[in-house]
């Protein structure tokens, strides 16, 4: 009896997985290269909660990220290898991650900053679809993403947010997880490495809503096209434009944005550079 009551439970919890992934494969594979930013199929359980920024509300029942069906009994899970890192002296190590204008990109790493200014997204903000989990900003960064979310909607446009901070530990799952799946090339076009993310500064957004999301057709959706026009009135600057990857290393993301403050934004607005370029030419520290 016992036995075959482990067994039910076993049947159970398989059957519910293999639904979840079936449902997010559809998802995946109708939004072209949007594997990107469906975190929600790769973030890691650890201590009954996902990893990093992005945590379950309470009371909530979060969807369990999507792994392959479970093996037999009494047998391991197979782990994904470690990629090897780039060698460390070949990185510039930004000393502090709090300032604005840091330059992340392929050529830099904010080691394990984390900010201490969190708050937290207020879910109205978010995504309906991913409202079982908390997404946090650096105060500054959330107070300007509301009046942002506000005007957009006063105009009849509703932005929503699909991710916001992450933590170098959330970022190194979600490169391993895609560079186990798409091979390491591939990665490097969509996703950085840990240390490398703008995500882990607590600046960053991810923006949806739209059968276009998190592909570059998003550019062309209603709200696409109203950040593309505003976004910098309110500190928000586009990090990786269209035909700009021989520059970021990455392909056009225009639901992606970060922010640099008002005035910044309205200085590389009127430049016409690449973020990263318009950053170069700011101040920056390195730690030794």
């Amino acid at each position: 009896m016992a036995k075959l009551k482990r067994f039910k439970l076993w049947f159970r919890k398989r059957k519910k997985r293999l639904l979840l992934s079936f449902a997010l494969i559809l998802a995946i594979t109708g939004t072209g290269y949007g594997y990107r930013d469906v975190i929600s199929a790769v973030m890691i359980s650890h201590a009954a909660q996902p990893v990093g920024g992005e945590q379950p509300l309470s009371g909530a029942d979060p969807v369990q990220p999507v792994d392959p069906p479970p093996p037999p009994p009494e047998t391991e899970e197979e782990e994904i290898p470690p990629l090897p890192d780039p060698p460390a002296g070949e990185l510039l190590e930004i000393a502090d991650g709090d300032y604005l204008l840091a330059l992340v990109d392929r050529r830099t790493t904010l080691g394990r900053y984390a900010p201490d200014d969190l708050v937290q997204v207020e879910p109205a903000l978010v995504h309906p679809a991913q409202r079982q989990w908390s997404y946090f900003l650096r105060q500054q960064a959330e107070q300007a993403l509301r009046r942002m979310w506000e005007a957009a909607r006063a105009d009849g446009i509703e932005l929503l947010l699909t991710s916001a901070y992450r933590s170098f530990e959330t970022q190194e799952i979600l490169f391993r997880d895609y560079a186990s799946r798409h091979g390491e090339d591939r990665a490097n076009t969509f996703s950085a490495r840990a240390g490398q993310s703008e995500h882990q500064l607590g600046t960053a957004v991810d923006f949806g809503g739209t059968p276009a999301d998190h592909t570059s057709a998003f550019a062309e959706t209603t709200p696409g096209q109203w950040l593309a026009a505003r976004a910098h009135e309110f500190g928000f600057a586009l990090s990786y434009p269209d035909g700009a990857q021989e520059i970021t290393g990455y392909v056009f993301e225009p639901w992606h944005f970060r922010y640099i403050g008002v005035e910044s934004a309205a200085e590389w607005r009127d430049s016409g550079l690449v973020l990263s370029r318009f950053l170069e030419s700011k101040p920056q520290r390195w730690l030794e």
